[in-house]
């Protein structure tokens, strides 16, 4: 009988195995610095083993038998295959090592002590030899398949292996579950860490599965980089930065202008940065939804080859789907919502060159949430490119600090950007990680983009409405920004009236209103807005009116404004507001850095695109302080021994938890929308689900449930509060619950 390692199709269990090891070749040319990284010369021979044997286990019959009829094997058959090693010429800990990675590739320690352990449980070990002697119908094929790896590893190694005797039979077979997971936790329980806790194991495992996996999806090579990004961006002429970043050789700090071509710049920098088969994985870290998706359609449409670039944030599988159900053909549900699967399943796996991801999709890693081995070998001699690095608070940049240090020891590069970098954050920087060039433009060059008037007004944002207005009847293109949801929903209903195409948005919008509102930001009249618009959004208004925020905030919002003025020379107003609204001081906890920034920016007019990081510094001279520093210092003190903590082949759930505590935020949907959402779900259409689906802080959820305005029904929080398709949830409103708001509204 011939041993199936998979059903529908039928894939023979050689056929498997060679087809996983193909994905092998392929990674062992991609990722050839990993025996150094992980001190272990012979790491390649031992991930060959591990691949070669990780399905044998499935030639037991009870397992054969299930991939035929519907009833389950109920066994593991990682764990007879682990039993193979029996026959690996190699010490104790070689052989350990290859049976951990076989004997978890599916599932971890944990799952395995608590479900499937051998020793000391007698009921356990019985359990283990009577599925064991399922192995004896087709050991004579197996057999077969073990004489074949001097001639399989010469093909897919490049030499033959002779450090295995053949197996003869189950009698010869080790328990590893005994001699491998018992030893490797109890070593882990009384600190006696060896290599396999660290790099080493990461490796074995990481790889394993990204083979088994690659190898089930029908990929058996990692795709490479771009081969002339220059090819790509073909300017007759680049600007200065991005000449710079062509030229530089390792990590380095980049700081331009919004809209001076700092995207280009950083792709270029990864082109100098690759090895000769561009086989080095790059990842685009950006701190918003909204401009990681516009990134990533920007890449699929510039590199022509939409396999290269892949996506990784919360809602990706909600934005894939979404990508294809608006396809042209208009796909259904179901064709959609598979395509969207495949590629999302791909990105998750080693196999694009290049990822747009938060970086908290990096931070998953460092907490060992599942499948954090091979998100870690995958991170091995990266390339990092960071932008907005001043968008997050100190407790983030803390994290996303020590997460680069870390991963500095994987001999990962990092290109870190800004447009508006406080010096003391950028000395951190390079000191931390040992960086050393920094590629920005001159005083004069940073001029040449100079293009905005900044003024500073009396009294707040209800005092000025007759200016705006005024501006609005000029017919400019006008955005305004406030520091709060409330605030800008008050405001918007202020100033739209009357006044033909015009948008609110912040992070309050159920998913689908939200994608309406961000499909049509570039052609409105009117914006009104939160630090939703700060992102990296490609918006260009004619004048801005906003609340007081710290000025590296306040410049991120000028961006928006003018944004390629300094072609024409022209300058554009940018109006900031004394005084914000009561809540101001919940968004910005010190009003110290707001005052400050005000201050100075009263003392500017034509405000010199080179004066900005002298007055940044001014406004920072101070560094972090109060809270933000103790938060800082609290992640630095902490992080090392935390991390020391996570280790390859276990998953803790108190981790998990504790990265997502990282979030404080809780997914609600408003309760006028209860029945087309369960609707939904009853349905199975889970994607159509997720558009009524809305964010909101955990302090909220927590006054909300106070009030019995919670609803909890097929996992799902409802929430009875007021929504408007045009203002989003009004959480801070004082009317009754009556459907004062439709959703036509």
């Amino acid at each position: 009988m011939v041993i199936l390692a998979k059903k529908n199709p039928d894939e023979t269990l050689l056929e498997h195995t060679e087809n996983a090891l193909k994905v092998f070749k392929s990674i062992k040319d991609a990722y050839p610095e990993v025996p150094k990284v992980c001190g272990v010369p012979d790491f390649w021979e031992h991930l060959f083993y591990s691949i070669f044997f990780h399905d044998f286990g499935k030639a037991a019959s009870g397992f054969q038998k299930s991939l035929y009829e519907k009833e389950k094997w109920r066994y593991r058959h990682e764990i007879l295959s682990a039993g193979f090693v029996s026959g690996l010429e190699y010490g104790d800990q070689s052989r350990e090592a290859i049976a951990m990675a076989i004997i978890t590739h599916h599932k971890d320690v944990s799952y395995l002590r608590e479900k499937f352990g051998t020793f000391p449980n007698p009921n356990g070990k019985k359990r283990y030899f009577e599925k064991l002697q399922e192995l004896n119908p087709n050991f004579e094929e197996l057999r077969e398949i073990q004489r074949k790896v001097p001639e399989i590893s010469k093909k897919y190694l490049d030499f033959e292996l002779n450090k295995f005797r053949e197996i003869k039979s189950t009698e010869e077979m080790a328990d590893s579950y005994k001699n491998a997971v018992l030893p490797y936790k109890n070593q882990l329980e009384d600190g006696e860490l060896t290599v396999l806790h660290g790099k080493y194991g990461i490796f074995l495992k990481g790889f394993l599965t990204a083979c088994d996996h690659l190898a089930s999806g029908g990929k058996y090579s990692l795709l490479s980089g771009i081969e002339d990004m220059r090819a790509v961006y073909n300017f007759s002429e680049l600007r200065k930065t991005q000449s710079q970043a062509l030229d530089t050789k390792g990590d380095a700090i980049l700081i331009a202008p919004t809209g001076s071509g700092k995207t280009e710049a950083s792709l270029f920098w990864s082109h100098a940065n690759q090895n000769p088969g561009r086989s080095k994985r790059v990842f685009y870290l950006l701190p918003y939804t909204a401009s990681i998706n516009a990134m990533y359609k920007r890449l699929q449409k510039d590199f022509k080859d939409p396999e290269l670039t892949g996506i990784q944030h919360g809602k990706a599988m909600y934005y894939l789907y979404r990508s294809f159900e608006e396809e042209e053909e208009k796909e259904d549900y179901l064709i959609a919502t598979k395509k969207a699967k495949e590629v999302k399943s791909l990105t998750d796996k080693i196999y694009r060159p290049y990822k747009i991801a938060t970086p908290h999709q990096i931070l998953k890693s460092m907490f060992g949430i599942r499948g954090f081995e091979q998100n870690l070998a995958e991170m091995s001699n990266a390339l990092f490119i960071m932008d907005e690095i001043h968008a997050y608070d100190a407790h983030t940049t803390a994290l996303i600090l020590e997460t680069l240090k870390t991963l500095k020891s994987y001999h990962a590069n990092f290109l870190i950007m800004s447009a508006t970098l406080p010096s003391f954050l950028k000395e951190m920087f390079m000191q931390e990680l040992g960086i050393t060039t920094e590629i920005s433009f001159t005083e004069l060059e940073l001029d040449e983009f100079t293009r905005h008037r900044v003024s500073v007004l009396k009294g707040g944002i209800l005092d000025n409405l007759d200016l705006i207005q005024k501006e609005l009847d000029d017919n400019k293109k006008v955005l305004v920004v406030c520091n709060t949801v409330a605030q800008a929903q008050k405001i918007y209903n202020l100033l739209s009236a009357g006044i033909e195409n015009c948008g609110l948005i912040h992070g309050r919008f159920i998913l689908r209103d939200r994608e309406e509102i961000e499909s049509k930001l570039k052609t409105l009249n009117l914006l009104v807005g939160t630090q939703a618009i700060e992102v990296s959004l490609d918006i260009d208004y004619d004048v801005l009116f906003s609340e007081p925020a710290p000025l590296d905030a306040l410049i991120q919002r000028f961006g928006r404004v003018n944004r390629k003025g300094w072609e024409e020379k022209i300058i554009k107003p940018v109006y900031v507001f004394e005084q914000g609204s009561d809540k101001d001081k919940y968004v910005y906890k010190n009003q110290e850095l707001v005052a400050k920034s005000l201050e100075l920016l009263s003392k500017e007019n034509i405000l010199g695109e080179s004066r900005i990081q002298a007055l940044v510094d001014e406004v920072y001279s101070n560094r972090y302080q109060g809270p933000d520093l103790a938060s800082f210092e609290m992640v630095k003190k902490t992080f090392p021994k935390f991390h020391s903590k996570i280790v390859p082949f276990i998953n803790e759930r108190e981790n998990e938890e504790e990265f997502y505590k990282l979030y404080q935020s809780v997914e609600v949907v408003p309760i006028q929308f209860k029945l087309e959402y369960l609707e939904e779900i009853e349905n199975k259409r889970y994607f159509e689900a997720v558009k009524y689906v809305v964010s909101i802080r955990f302090d909220q959820y927590k006054k909300l449930q106070h009030n019995n305005q919670i609803q909890i029904d097929s996992d799902m929080i409802f929430v009875s509060v007021d929504y408007s398709s045009e203002l989003g949830l009004l959480l801070d409103s004082e009317e009754p619950i009556m459907g004062i708001f439709n959703n036509d509204s």
